[in-house]
């Protein structure tokens, strides 16, 4: 199992899971706050489960899902950077928000790259599974 499916996998159960482990019960904020991390988890599921049933779709779907996060995580990792010093909502230090989050940043840019890469090699008939 290639990085990008396999990682598929563990970001769409651990994404959402975080982020309600970290707002435990303070949604303040407005729905789009945290929403999306339930929509990406969603979508990197489906694409490592069409991608695990070998549909012909599913490596455009893991593209897709990769990208969407990388998207999302680019304005919500350095608004964070931005932001400084303080705590999170979920009492975090903003340096260990950051820090996390600069991951999960790195894992989507990487899961695109490699999602990119293979649909790449599979158009030219070099790709392997």
């Amino acid at each position: 199992m290639r990085f990008e499916h396999a990682a598929a996998y563990g970001m769409g159960i651990g994404l959402p899971l975080l982020e309600a482990l970290r707002r435990k019960t303070d949604f303040s904020t407005t729905v789009f706050g945290y929403v999306d991390d339930f929509i990406a988890g969603v979508l990197l599921l489906y694409a490592a489960w069409a991608t695990t049933r070998r549909k012909p779709s599913g490596p455009v779907w893991l593209l897709l899902a990769w990208a969407s996060l990388a998207g999302g995580l680019y304005g919500s990792f350095f608004g964070q950077l931005e932001r400084g010093a303080g705590t999170d909502v979920g009492g975090l230090s903003n340096f260990t928000v950051v820090l996390i989050k600069g991951v999960l940043y790195a894992i989507a840019i990487a899961g695109a790259v490699q999602s990119a890469r293979f649909l790449m090699n599979e158009r030219r008939g070099r790709a392997s599974v």
